[in-house]
């Protein structure tokens, strides 16, 4: 069983006045992906549509598994 490949525009911003370091991943002019946040040496990764927790070891990681998560299970 597989998925036809297809290309998902997103943005990473980073949200200020946070007590960690905080990004937001969204789909522009769609909706918002999940939230990622930097816990000391990993990233809490949380999905926004069904609060699924992740967690990786770096910033780009965290964002592929948000996207692979969103990909299968959100859609």
């Amino acid at each position: 069983m597989s998925r036809k490949l297809e290309s998902i525009d997103i943005e990473v911003n980073e949200r200020k006045g946070t007590a960690t370091p905080t990004w937001e991943v969204i789909i522009p002019g769609k909706r918002s992906i999940g939230i990622i946040e930097q816990e000391e040496d990993r990233y809490h990764v949380v999905s926004s549509k069904t609060s699924h927790s992740l967690y990786s070891k770096t910033l780009e990681s965290a964002i592929n598994e948000l996207l692979s998560y969103f990909t299968l299970h959100e859609k």
